[in-house]
């Protein structure tokens, strides 16, 4: 019995040039000549909150074509034939692992305060007072953000001000890997509900609850608009799009008394987030963070 060995190169091809009126045509193309997969950067503008982006017109624009071996004459003599304007250049890549390749350089460090995020797959540091251990598979949230950064700090800040924090709950919108949950079981809180639509982030939430043994801490995917209980703290970690097409529903899930953390708020968006949440959800700022391009709210009823 013979086995052929997997491939360990693909070949890129990247046309440039390409027309508007002919790229379904190129793309046919490119698939009938066995292309694993084609590529194209598209230009587009956001100038609202509502994070529905609209496609910027190119006259002409570039692809990234892969295949698993280099194309023949066939490929290329047919490019010319439909679309004589065509340039391309050929580069072979090496095949890799990519999660594997980036769980290289994903090491422990430093989240806030005591708590240290550390990869499932290493050692805990000696140096670490407590850790959150973090598999994130396909899921947001290991901890390098600059907004996953903010709401850690806002809740250990939160937690440091409480005196019956063992007695507080708190809901975790759009949880992704858990680990503000997790964090938040590990500063006292006495329960957390973690809430995400994405099936993959749900799953990953789940192994890292069990990673961490956190007790206390439920993943659920139900929507936000159906939560009917009350949190006395309400974090999300949310491109501010989102968080404003569910202020309302977020806002409802607060206590009387109580508190909610926002980050995911684009710098440039801030002003358009004061008005279009804040001032129209009548809530007041306790603290304001900033760190590269995003910022973050710690807010209360007004």
């Amino acid at each position: 019995m013979t086995t052929t060995a997997p491939a360990t190169t693909y070949f890129k091809i990247k046309l440039k040039n390409i027309s508007s009126d002919s790229e379904s045509t190129v793309t046919k193309h490119c698939f009938d000549c066995g292309a694993l997969g084609v590529s194209e950067a598209l230009s587009f503008t956001q100038p609202s909150l509502v994070y529905e982006p609209k496609v910027l017109y190119q006259k002409s624009f570039s692809v990234d074509v892969f295949f698993n071996e280099r194309p023949g004459c066939d490929f290329f003599d047919g490019l010319t034939e439909m679309a004589p304007h065509i340039d391309w250049e050929i580069s072979e890549e090496e095949t890799k692992d990519w999660l594997e390749e980036w769980k290289k350089g994903f090491k422990a460090f430093k989240l806030v305060d005591k708590y240290w995020v550390v990869p499932s797959w290493e050692p805990v540091p000696a140096d670490c007072p407590v850790p959150i251990f973090i598999d994130p598979g396909m899921a947001f949230g290991t901890g390098t953000h600059a907004t996953t950064q903010m709401a850690s700090y806002l809740i250990v800040k939160y937690g440091k001000q409480q005196s019956n924090l063992n007695t507080q709950t708190l809901l975790d919108v759009g949880t992704g890997t858990g680990i503000l949950g997790i964090l938040a079981r590990h500063q006292g809180f006495a329960g957390v509900k973690g809430l995400e639509v994405d099936q993959e982030a749900i799953r990953v939430a789940g192994e890292n609850v069990a990673i961490n043994k956190t007790t206390h801490f439920e993943v659920s995917g139900t929507p936000i608009e159906d939560i009917r209980e009350h949190y006395d703290l309400v974090v999300a970690n949310i491109i501010d799009g989102v968080l404003v097409k569910i202020r309302t529903s977020l806002v409802k899930c607060m206590k009387p008394n109580g508190s909610m953390i926002l980050t995911g708020i684009l710098k440039e968006h801030e002003s358009y987030f004061l008005t279009d949440f804040i001032e129209d959800q009548k809530l007041k700022i306790e603290m304001r963070l900033e760190k590269d391009d995003w910022v973050g709210f710690w807010v209360k009823h007004a």
